[in-house]
């Protein structure tokens, strides 16, 4: 048993997820993928809702709200920006594409070849002379800067350089993280090289205050994440380790997970860690793990709203055998419960359908038919005396020309024909629904509804003919377009009809029911 969030939903992906954002209040949702698609959902009590889809030429690199606009990255094209109900606003574009972006009193981007930009907010670009970054990170008072041959620079708002950072090392050095900390301060994390073992080659992290290093110490992983607000400051090393910063720069070990730490994100009470397929929140003032997320894909990300209400995350399983994996997004404040491991994944299973269960809708009588029927099945029902007609005569046809050349066949030849007839033809068989058998089950005590799956992977389809599923529920709505689908049942007795397109356009079905008992049957 473990410790898990209660109420988890989760966002389908067709596509690899780049970059996702949330706005201030927690009702708005951007997704970002691979493709070039963004998503624009809005959040509330009954769960999320595609408002638009905008799509670019090449894949998005970042997704950024701002006071309730937002701007999106992409690899060719550049800069959008858009406003709240998804109109744009203008476009800068970048001839090398877009690299990272930050937005604060204006408009920082790096774009594909190394150059560092800065835009206002409509649109207008005041020249840098920053080229040759690899990175940067964003401070309170300005910018830190990575270039190419691995220096690390400081620079103000207005973009002018304040500091510049020695390399340490006669054959130099790797900078493997550097950011924020607490209030000014800022951190370097560093791995040396040396020709023989010395203190250069050692990993270590440098904390500075304005222009001055405070502090130097070593440390027994590559920091790969960092998460800073009020008075706390975490680190996240490679090895698992997870370092909490004091004031003084004293490097304390708080928690060991098995595998690298891929993000941190802290609110008032938790520090989220993202490492191998989890999120866990550890509690601030205990340190001890209060709940853990298990997630289908390696935790790449986590986010959260400016108000902490909301949380986002997302990842791939490095799988390209699978589809995309869902993001994730879960409230904040709730109390932990205690479910078994199997279920830590069942929040990101594909979407579930509530079942309409109003007896009064269920069992109507509807005498107008075709207002149950997709558009194609109006246009084949309102064709079929025209079809019917012309099938008969075409058959007719067929028979008396077969007939009157038999005549002039004869035996020896006939076998012949019959032989090559045989074949060269292909018999077609139509797919046979199966929606599976009926069930009939029995809830525990204290539960309303079950989460069951309607599955159809029994059709009998041997020459894999069929083009499209289609599952209804007893009002004749359309619940889902795949072999299989999640269904939320209350306590009744519930009907699912299941039809099978083939490639000719013929159609099966089946039906199954389904029984939901209370405990108390």
């Amino acid at each position: 048993m473990v410790q898990t969030l209660p109420s988890i939903d989760s966002i389908h992906n067709e596509e690899k997820v780049n970059a996702i954002s949330i706005n201030a209040s927690g009702d708005k949702v951007l997704i970002g993928d691979c493709k070039g698609s963004v998503f624009l959902y809005s959040l509330d009590e009954e769960g999320q809702h595609l408002e638009k889809t905008f799509k670019f030429s090449s894949a998005i690199i970042e997704v950024i709200w701002h006071n309730e606009k937002f701007l999106v990255i992409d690899e060719v094209e550049g800069v959008h920006m858009y406003s709240q109900d998804g109109e744009v606003e203008w476009t800068f574009n970048l001839e090398a594409g877009g690299a990272k972006a930050h937005i604060r009193q204006q408009i920082t981007v790096l774009d594909g070849i190394g150059t560092l930009r800065y835009l206002t907010f409509d649109g207008k670009e005041h020249p840098t002379n920053y080229q040759q970054i690899v990175s940067f990170e964003p401070l309170q008072d300005g910018f830190l800067l990575l270039t190419e041959q691995s220096e690390v620079k400081k620079i103000s708002s207005s973009f002018e350089e304040v500091y510049s950072r020695e390399q340490r090392g006669d054959i130099g050095e790797d900078i493997v993280n550097y950011g924020k900390g607490l209030n000014s301060t800022w951190f370097v994390a560093r791995e040396g090289h040396a020709l023989v073992p010395g203190d250069e080659e050692a990993l270590e992290i440098e904390f500075f205050t304005g222009n001055k290093r405070v502090s130097r110490s070593e440390i027994t992983g590559r920091v790969r994440a960092f998460s800073s607000k009020n008075e706390n400051q975490y680190l996240g090393l490679d090895n698992g380790s997870i370092i909490h910063v004091s004031d003084t720069y004293e490097l304390t070990g708080i928690h060991q997970f098995p595998y690298a730490i891929r993000c941190l994100e802290l609110t008032e009470k938790h520090l989220l860690v993202g490492t191998w397929f989890n999120i866990y929140g550890i509690d601030l003032a205990t340190n001890e793990i209060d709940w853990t997320i298990e997630h289908k894909g390696l935790v790449e990300k986590i986010i959260i709203n400016k108000n902490q209400t909301k949380m986002l995350f997302f990842g791939e399983d490095q799988n390209d055998w699978t589809e995309a994996e869902p993001v994730g997004i879960c409230s904040i404040p709730q109390q932990p419960v205690e479910v078994d491991d199997s279920f830590l994944q069942g929040w990101f299973e594909k979407e579930v359908v509530f079942a309409e269960t109003n007896p009064e809708v269920v069992y109507r009588n509807v005498d107008d038919f075709e207002s149950l029927l997709s558009e194609g099945e109006r246009e084949m029902l309102s064709d079929s005396d025209r079809i019917e007609e012309f099938a008969f005569d075409a058959l007719s046809d067929a028979l008396n020309e077969i007939s009157h050349s038999i005549e002039d066949i004869d035996e020896e030849e006939g076998d012949d024909l019959l032989s090559m007839l045989h074949e060269s033809s292909e018999v077609f068989i139509p797919p046979s629904a199966h929606a599976g058998d009926d069930q009939t089950y029995v809830l525990e005590q204290g539960e309303a509804s079950l989460i069951l799956t309607l599955d159809a992977s029994n059709t009998n389809d041997p020459q894999s003919n069929i083009v499209r599923w289609s599952w209804l529920d007893s009002t004749g709505k359309e619940i889902a377009t795949s072999q299989k689908v999640k269904v939320r049942l209350p306590i009744g007795t519930h009907q699912f009809e299941l039809r099978v397109e083939a490639s000719d356009g013929v159609l099966t079905t089946d039906y199954v029911q389904i029984t939901i008992l209370s405990s108390d049957s």
